[in-house]
């Protein structure tokens, strides 16, 4: 069966210089994981992945490593936590925020709100 490695990119699966191998890329909206998702984060990297994950620029997370073969167990794993694979390519990825007036005494607006107001759009 042919691997369609365009499909996969915009499903959130970066190809690896490792045969086989992608980086999986998490959905964040402002940032936020609860601390639920993050343990299944977790369990994801550790037993598909080498244990450690990249977080990026854009406040999301990225777990390396992932094998072709594991793809579709991680993700029922991921949903099964509340936890969604994000997306990559030329489209929108991640909305990003700040903590915003609602936790931080410097904030002037709800930007959390903001952001997950834009995610739904």
């Amino acid at each position: 069966m042919a691997v369609d490695y365009k499909e996969l990119k915009k499903g959130g699966f970066m190809r690896q210089r490792q045969k086989d191998h992608f980086s999986m890329r998490l959905k964040s909206v402002g940032g936020h994981f609860t601390a639920a998702q993050l343990g299944t984060v977790q369990r994801v990297a550790e037993q598909y992945g080498k244990g450690y994950v990249h977080l990026t620029s854009r406040q999301g997370i990225e777990i390396p490593f992932i094998r072709i073969e594991d793809i579709d167990a991680v993700k029922k794993t991921l949903h099964e936590g509340g936890v969604s694979v994000g997306v990559c390519g030329p489209r929108v990825r991640t909305i990003t925020a700040c903590q915003g007036c609602a936790v931080c005494a410097s904030g002037l607006i709800d930007t959390q709100h903001l952001a997950n107001e834009f995610d739904k759009r």
